[in-house]
C-alpha cells in the first residue's frame, strides 16, 4: 500500500465506500493522509466515513479540518453543518453553513441549508418549500437528494401525527419533540461519501 500515491489511495477509498467497506476506506484514507496531511478532500472523505459508522465527533473534526484547509469545499461546509444539526448544535450549524450564503438563493446547497434551519425552528411549511426546490435544482448529487427527500417524508409524517393528535385531543403528546427533530437530521446524514469526487 505504501507504493500507492494519495490520489490512488483516495480512489481505492471511494471504491471501498461504494462497496460498503468502511474499514478499508478508512485505512486507505489514513494512509493517504500520511502522505498529504493537508489534503482537504482526504479529510472530507475521512469525516464522511466516520459519520457513516456513527463516529460523529471524529466526523466533525475531519470536516472542520477540511473546510479550514479549503474554504471553497462547499459540500464539506454543508455536511459539517448537518453534523452539528444532528447533535442539536444549531448555532454551530448556522456558522458552518454561513459560507454557503455566497452561492445565492437558487443553489441547491443554499436551499437545503435554509430548509434545515427552518426545520430546526419547526417552520415546516417553509422548510418543505426550500428542501423541495433544492431537490429540483440539484442535478449533480442524487444521494443528497435522497437524503433531503427522507427529511421531507419525515416532515409529512410529523404533520400527520400532529393533526391526528389534535383530532384525538391527545394533549399529552409533545409538540416540540427534539429527539424526533434530531432523528430527522441524523437520517439525512447517510450515503454522502461520494458527493465531492476527486479531480
Amino acid at each position: 500500500m505504501t507504493q500507492l500515491d494519495a490520489d490512488e489511495l483516495l480512489h481505492f477509498a471511494i471504491r471501498a465506500s461504494q462497496n460498503n467497506e468502511s474499514e478499508k476506506a478508512i485505512l486507505y484514507l489514513k494512509h493517504a493522509l500520511q502522505q498529504e496531511p493537508e489534503n482537504a478532500k482526504l479529510h472530507y472523505f475521512l469525516g464522511a466515513q466516520h459519520a457513516e459508522i456513527g463516529m460523529y465527533d471524529r466526523a466533525v473534526e475531519e470536516m472542520a479540518t477540511a473546510v479550514k484547509l479549503d474554504p471553497n469545499l462547499e459540500t464539506a461546509h454543508f455536511q459539517l453543518g448537518l453534523l452539528y444539526a444532528t447533535s442539536a448544535r444549531i448555532e454551530e450549524a448556522n456558522n458552518a453553513w454561513e459560507p454557503l450564503d455566497k452561492l445565492g438563493n437558487e443553489h441547491p446547497l443554499y436551499l437545503f441549508k435554509t430548509g434545515l434551519i427552518q426545520l430546526a425552528k419547526d417552520e415546516f411549511s417553509e422548510a418543505t418549500e426550500n428542501l423541495s426546490n433544492g431537490i429540483k435544482l440539484n442535478k449533480l448529487n442524487p444521494d443528497l437528494n435522497n437524503d433531503m427527500q427522507r427529511i421531507l417524508d419525515s416532515i409529512t409524517q410529523i404533520n400527520s401525527e400532529q393533526i391526528t393528535a389534535e383530532k384525538n385531543s391527545e394533549s399529552d403528546m409533545p409538540k416540540d419533540d427534539k429527539k424526533s427533530g434530531n432523528h430527522i437530521f441524523l437520517s439525512a446524514y447517510e450515503n454522502d461519501a461520494n458527493d465531492e469526487q476527486p479531480n
